[in-house]
C-alpha cells in the first residue's frame, strides 16, 4: 500500500512539474543565456599548467626527508612561494610531481614563462648552494669528533658528486594553457540549475498554497 501511494505521488510530481513545463523552460533559457554571456566575458581566462619533478636529491633532503616526498616538495614550495605568489601549487604524491597552476588570461603566457623561469634558476642555485654548504662541512670535519658518525658517511656519500655541475635537478614541463571555465560544463550545469530552482519555486508555492487552504478548511470546520 505504501509503495502505491509513493508510485502515486511520484505521477502526481511528475503532471505538477508537466503543467508548469513552460516556466521551467523559459527558466533554464534564461540560465542559458546567463552561462553563454558569462562564458564570453571569461572567453580570455585560462589556466597554465607547469609540472615540476624532482630528478636530483639535495643534502638536505636525503638527511631530513628520506622517501618522504611531501617533506621533499616541501623544499622546493618554499622556493616559489618566496619568489612568486601567484602560482597555486599542488603536490602529487602518487605521480610523484608537484602542479604549479598560474590562473590569468592568454596573453599572461610569455609573465607566467618567465616567472617559472626565474623559479628554475633560483632552485637550480638553491641545489649548489646546499651541496656547497654539507661540503664545506665534510671539508672542516675530517679530523674531529664528527668523522666517523653516520651523519658524516651520509654528508659524505651525498657530496661525492659535484653538484656544481649538476644542470637538470628538477624537470619543468612547458606551460599547458587550458581554459578556465569548460563550456561544455558550464551550460550542462546552468541548465540543471535553471531546471532545479524553477521546479523547486514552482512546488515550494503548491505547498505553502495547499497549507494555507487545509488551514482554512479547518477553521471552517471549528466555526
Amino acid at each position: 500500500m505504501k509503495n502505491e501511494t509513493t508510485e502515486i505521488d511520484l505521477l502526481e510530481l511528475l503532471f505538477f512539474i508537466k503543467k508548469k513545463s513552460k516556466s521551467i523552460i523559459l527558466s533554464m533559457a534564461v540560465a542559458l543565456i546567463l552561462a553563454i554571456i558569462f562564458l564570453w566575458v571569461e572567453k580570455d581566462k585560462v589556466d597554465i599548467n607547469y609540472e615540476v619533478k624532482i630528478n636530483s636529491d639535495a643534502p638536505s633532503m636525503i638527511i631530513n626527508c628520506d622517501t618522504d616526498f611531501d617533506c621533499k616538495s616541501n623544499f622546493i614550495e618554499s622556493i616559489i612561494k618566496d619568489n612568486s605568489d601567484r602560482f597555486t601549487i599542488q603536490p602529487d604524491e602518487r605521480t610523484k610531481v608537484i602542479n604549479l597552476i598560474w590562473r590569468g588570461t592568454v596573453s599572461e603566457k610569455p609573465v607566467a614563462d618567465a616567472a617559472i623561469k626565474a623559479i628554475y634558476q633560483k632552485i637550480s642555485a638553491w641545489y649548489i648552494q646546499d651541496y656547497q654548504a654539507y661540503k664545506r662541512i665534510i671539508d672542516d670535519n675530517k679530523n674531529n669528533e664528527m668523522n666517523g658518525t653516520e651523519l658524516y658517511t651520509k654528508i659524505a656519500f651525498i657530496t661525492k658528486l659535484d653538484y656544481s655541475k649538476e644542470k637538470d635537478f628538477i624537470f619543468l614541463s612547458k606551460g599547458e594553457v587550458s581554459k578556465k571555465y569548460k563550456a561544455g560544463i558550464c551550460i550542462m550545469l546552468s541548465l540543471m540549475l535553471g531546471f532545479v530552482l524553477s521546479a523547486f519555486y514552482h512546488l515550494t508555492k503548491r505547498s505553502i498554497v495547499e497549507y494555507n487552504e487545509k488551514k482554512i478548511f479547518k477553521k471552517s470546520q471549528i466555526g
